[in-house]
């Protein structure tokens, strides 16, 4: 047996990504006590699948951005036909934006953990270029996963009021 594979999103992942994305917050976020179940639980399972469908045709070509959408790159990490993580890069949402690139998000199933599918969804997504993204500030994993791969915490902070944490920014 051969681990994951690496591939571009089909809008068919998009309940297997929302499983990966509501499994990853319960784990990271409200176990640990980082964020209140509340307030995670309250982007449904359906908003959750909903998103990733427009998501994921977005990145497949097949829907250009609809209002309150921008381009996207997508892939998945597929073990079997079950989705194990994700990844999704876009130009940046930010006005002043210290990269051309952002690394919107990344995401493997805690079981998938320690076995480069994090490094493999990043290689494929980023590349080497030079990019940012955000993290929450009490996220030492990441933070570790982050500046093994060149990224650096550049000073720049922000208060996330959906999910009530401060996020720190990480340009490489």
């Amino acid at each position: 047996m051969t681990g994951p594979i690496i591939r571009p999103a089909r809008i068919a992942d998009a309940p297997g990504i929302a499983d990966v994305h509501w499994r990853s917050h319960q784990s990271t976020y409200v176990e640990p006590g980082r964020v209140a179940r509340e307030l995670v639980e309250a982007w449904t399972m359906r908003d959750r699948i909903q998103a990733w469908v427009t998501y994921a045709a977005i990145s497949e070509g097949a829907l250009a951005p609809p209002a309150g959408f921008h381009a996207v790159d997508l892939v998945v990490a597929v073990d079997g036909d079950r989705v194990v993580g994700w990844a999704v890069a876009s130009a940046g949402r930010d006005a002043d934006a210290p990269r051309d690139l952002e690394l919107e998000g990344l995401y493997v199933l805690d079981e998938y953990h320690g076995a480069g599918v994090g490094q493999a969804l990043l290689d494929e997504v980023l590349g080497d270029r030079p990019a940012y993204l955000w993290a929450l500030a009490d996220n030492p994993r990441a933070h570790a996963f982050y500046r093994r791969n060149g990224f650096a915490l550049d000073g720049i902070e922000k208060w996330d009021d959906r999910w009530q944490v401060r996020e720190v920014r990480m340009t490489r």
